[in-house]
């Protein structure tokens, strides 16, 4: 029997580049735009060997991994290595194959075939109509981006596929196992230790963030250390000091999401914005961080007053929402020019601002680390507002691209199991079928 799983991605709202300091919170909302995994256990009888891992994501070309899984013996888990050359290799799933399968230890790992398949949001993609999966004929590294947490998505959705596949998942803690594996293996497959916020949200949907300690990851030795299994397993079953409080968009508010493609983010913006606050924590620098994140705050402060109970979105309410997003605006872009960094450049400034000329829109952001990438939109959602808002990015015209309006909502859950059944309209991407 076949184990299907999904991770949904994510939009940070608020708390870019904060959110990396542990004194301070990020939002970030869920999307409904999902990444897939459906994990199988291939008998001898059709041709699978003990160890022998097949990794398909069927929507690109040369995606197939074939994969030799062996364990290197007590506490130093379990080595995974790809054995075909026609695939460029996958740092996430193959770090995510060697941190899920050390952390299982198995007495014996079976023979498995696992399929990913991801929403169309996460790409760039032809105009409609299209099917759910849609195929692009373009390997995984040539597909565009949308921004939305491809990665975490599809760590997040392998870990619990094969956790769910592998061993019994009925414990009370799984979820909380779930994301510290999955945080575990993105961060190794990263070569670095991110803040996390992408995977707390494919784990538990949409929440406000403060993150762990860097040290709580940054202790694990490599696979394969005399004692990398006994590090990984006590770091991935223990309470990590990190804060996630689910919160939801008020009723009666939806968001949309545009896809910006006219170019790719600064190289380096993060690293830069860094080194800038730094040098600058003694010429108010550190006054104007402290600022932008109380203003992030403030703003949870007002989402999470408006998401309770039956509360209306009255005027004086919208105004209220529309002037904390201002506000973090004007941070970030202060933020930015101190930096030497187009957070919100020029471009993505004029298209938000239009946007507010649009019948029932709130206000939007460049979300994350900012950029060319993507824009965030905010709108009551009444009568055929959304539709206005879609067709206002659509035929929004920019000097050396287009924006084009993505087909995901907010989410307010997390990594989840799926039923079989939902893949009936997709079973040509399943080598042999689905059972």
């Amino acid at each position: 029997m076949a184990t299907a799983v999904s991770a949904p991605g994510k939009v940070l709202l608020a708390g870019g580049y904060t959110v990396l300091d542990a004194s301070c919170r990020g939002l970030v909302f869920a999307l409904d735009a999902r990444i897939h995994c459906i994990t199988t256990t291939t008998s001898s009888a059709d041709g699978g060997q003990q160890g022998a891992i097949v990794v398909r994501s069927p929507q690109f070309e040369d995606a197939v991994w074939h994969y030799r899984a062996t364990d290197l013996g007590p506490g130093r888990g379990v080595d995974v290595v790809q054995t075909n050359s026609d695939a460029d290799p996958n740092h996430f799933i193959l770090t995510t194959l060697k941190y899920v399968l050390s952390y299982l230890a198995l007495p014996a790992i079976p023979a498995l075939a696992l399929t990913v398949l991801a929403a169309n949001s996460y790409y760039s993609q032809p105009p409609p109509p299209l099917p759910r999966f849609n195929a692009l004929a373009v390997p995984i590294k040539s597909a565009n981006k949308t921004g939305l947490g491809s990665s975490a998505a599809l760590v997040t959705s392998l870990t619990a596929s094969l956790i769910h596949h592998l061993s019994s998942s009925d414990s009370s803690t799984l979820q909380r196992t779930l994301h510290n594996l999955a945080q575990a293996a993105h961060c190794a497959a990263q070569g670095k230790v991110g803040s996390g916020f992408d995977v707390a949200a494919a784990t538990y949907g949409s929440c406000e963030y403060q993150r762990f300690p860097p040290s709580v990851l940054s202790a694990i030795p490599e696979p394969g250390s005399p004692t990398f299994v006994e590090t990984l397993t006590a770091t991935v079953n223990s309470q990590w000091d990190m804060t996630v409080s689910p919160v939801r968009l008020p009723a009666g508010i939806n968001l949309v999401m545009g896809d910006v493609q006219c170019g790719s983010s600064t190289p380096g913006m993060v690293k830069t914005v860094l080194a800038w606050r730094k040098d600058a924590a003694s010429s108010g620098g550190e006054d104007l961080w402290r600022r932008l994140d109380t203003r992030n705050r403030t703003l949870m402060t007002t989402i999470s007053q408006l998401s309770s109970g039956d509360t209306t979105i009255t005027p004086t309410a919208r105004d209220q929402l529309a002037s904390n997003i201002n506000d973090i605006r004007e941070t970030v872009r202060e933020l930015g020019t101190n930096a030497g960094v187009e957070i919100e450049p020029a471009s993505q400034t004029k298209l938000l601002d239009a946007a507010m000329a649009v019948e029932g829109v709130i206000g939007g952001v460049v979300p994350g680390a900012g950029g060319y990438d993507a824009v965030c939109i905010l709108y009551l959602n009444q009568g055929d507002t959304g539709d206005k808002v879609r067709a206002f990015l659509e035929g929004y015209k920019l000097d050396n691209g287009f924006v084009k309006p993505l087909e995901a909502g907010q989410e307010n859950e997390g990594v989840k199991k799926e039923d079989l059944g939902a893949y009936s309209d997709v079973l040509h991407y399943f080598d042999g079928g689905l059972v």
